[in-house]
């Protein structure tokens, strides 16, 4: 087994990765050593490095992750299959005790008292932008399958089962019109499962032109841009699309706060609201709550998702990889030893993910 990895350690906002070497432990019982094969750049990532949010330094940054079983191991995946070196596999975001209240009680795993999540950790090799990494007790893993490329499954773990997991808190089997606020990964996402679920409208709606042009791709009815088009202007339309109902379902992915109380706005009464983006701290919001109470809305957030949602993921990208182009949602690859050039290309907001491939 290889005894050292070369890793990009994160030591702060303001100051550029750290490319060194790190020693592979031998990977404890109960834990998978994996070799992994590219990793993607996430909003939360972005966020990070910017300094919008905190993360123990120094550490291994990276949660979005597909890779190989480097090593024999005793552990079984999500399906109870045993786990052989060599199977290409991806994982939850979270390795969870399944003890605690709401392991069980609540049914928020990804809340767990006990947590651990890959990427937000300062201990071992924990993170993506690494040419190793030690899964954790209690990860939910899940192999990917053959016809699935890299690519497609690289975002799955974080982006997509983190919309799935939201859409399943709130009942959006009756609707049939939506608007997702922001047309990065969890948008696209959200446009093209929805789309599939029978929605006559999704709209989507986000400030950069190339962005819209690839949630058309997936999904999208209608697209407006917000560095052209007013949000009233946004509402009037959307009006005027489900002939004076409104929308029956919000999707808030941006983090923007003007996204939120632009959905309270073009909500019809009865709606729903999930909002997923302001994943950093003290995102103050000003709503007019009289909004909330006389068009009985139902606004309901989520962190994380639960892990059976990975699996749903994995299933819908194989069955609808030939009618949606997945793979192209990585618009930039670079080497590890390039990780900073590769933030710096994330950061410009065009591209849906740039990729690290160690």
């Amino acid at each position: 087994m290889q005894k050292s990895t070369l890793v990009a350690q994160f030591h702060g906002h303001g100051k550029p990765f750290e490319i060194c070497e790190q020693t592979i432990a031998t990977p404890d019982p109960g834990s998978v050593l994996v070799k992994i094969s590219l990793a993607t750049i996430c909003g939360s990532d972005l966020h990070t490095v910017s300094g919008r949010r905190s993360a123990p330094t120094p550490c291994i940054l990276g949660h979005e992750i597909v890779g190989e079983v480097a090593a024999p191991t005793a552990v079984r995946d999500a399906y109870g299959q045993a786990l052989h070196e060599g199977d290409r596999v991806t994982w939850s975001i979270m390795a969870w005790c399944g003890k605690c209240q709401f392991c069980t009680d609540r049914n928020l795993p990804q809340k767990c008292e006990r947590l651990f999540k890959y990427g937000h950790a300062r201990n071992g090799l924990s993170g993506g932008f690494a040419e190793y990494i030690h899964l954790q007790p209690g990860t939910s893993i899940y192999r990917v399958p053959d016809c699935v490329t890299d690519a497609e499954a690289v975002p799955l773990n974080c982006a997509f089962a983190t919309i799935l997991s939201g859409l399943e808190v709130i009942d959006v089997s009756a609707e049939k019109f939506a608007v997702v606020q922001g047309a990065g990964m969890l948008g696209i996402y959200a446009a093209c499962y929805l789309r599939e679920q029978g929605y006559q409208i999704v709209a989507v709606v986000d400030p950069v032109a190339e962005r819209l042009q690839i949630a058309e791709r997936f999904g999208a009815t209608h697209t407006f841009n917000l560095s052209e088009m007013p949000a009233n202007l946004v509402g009037q339309a959307l009006q005027d699309l489900t002939n004076g109902h409104g929308m029956d379902l919000a999707v808030e992915v941006s983090g923007a706060s003007a996204a939120f109380t632009n959905s309270l706005d073009w909500l019809g009464v009865g709606g729903s609201c999930l909002t997923l983006g302001f994943v950093y701290p003290h995102a103050d919001v000003t709503v007019d709550a009289h909004k909330i109470v006389t068009k009985c809305l139902t606004i309901r957030g989520n962190h994380n998702y639960h892990p059976s949602a990975l699996g749903t993921a994995i299933k819908f990208v194989e069955e609808k990889r030939e009618r949606y182009p997945f793979k192209e949602l990585i618009g930039a690859v670079y080497p590890l030893k390039e990780i900073n050039a590769a933030f710096d290309r994330a950061m410009q907001g065009d591209l849906i993910r740039v990729a690290i491939n160690p």
